[in-house]
């Protein structure tokens, strides 16, 4: 089990405060057996903050830890590639620099070469079955995907005067779900 430890939305520069709350986080997910924690620091020139990152996998102990998206925010993957190895991060989460691993496809397949064992790369972010097949022939040793889908309530009535959750956009008769044809689709197309 995989646990992510976020304080909030946003950019990947935290507060002294937000960084405490994040230790507090990794403590409680060792106590509750997880196997792995995933997070990311940047610092506010867009490297990775490698004093930070060190200090949550040496809080996290015996449990992995997975280094997400965050990465590609910064200014140099190649760079920040070498920093995650010396922090002691065991895998990173990245769509190669790009809004989505099949745009950074051809990233992601340098950071595999780069990385050469040291760390596992794991491509994720607009993993579908159509393309899930090319970018595990990069190399990656893992995909990520998210694989959900929307369902709709079976409220018959809906009182359009109304909103519940006061955000609009936001559906207020459906609820997200797994997608569990597109799971079986990609591990097929993975098999």
């Amino acid at each position: 089990m995989s646990v992510m430890i976020r304080p909030r939305g946003g950019d990947f520069l935290y507060t002294d405060e937000e960084f405490e709350q994040m230790l507090e986080e990794v403590r409680f997910a060792r106590a509750c057996g997880a196997d792995c924690v995933v997070a990311g620091l940047l610092t506010p020139d867009g490297r990775i903050d490698e004093h930070r990152t060190a200090e949550l996998v040496a809080e996290a102990g015996a449990m992995e830890m997975t280094f997400h998206r965050a990465f590609d925010m910064v200014r140099d993957q190649d760079e920040a590639l070498e920093a995650l190895i010396r922090c002691g991060c065991r895998r990173v989460l990245t769509s190669g620099g790009r809004n989505t691993a099949p745009e950074g496809i051809d990233g992601i397949r340098s950071l595999v070469a780069r990385s050469a064992g040291r760390i596992a790369i794991m491509a994720g972010s607009g993993v579908k079955p159509a393309n899930v097949r090319s970018i595990a022939a990069t190399g990656v040793d893992a995909v990520h995907f998210s694989a959900r889908r929307m369902i709709e309530s079976g409220m018959e009535f809906r009182n359009p005067k109304v909103s519940m959750g006061g955000i609009e956009g936001i559906p207020e008769y459906a609820s997200v779900g797994a997608d569990e044809e597109m799971i079986r689709n990609i591990m097929n197309e993975l098999a």
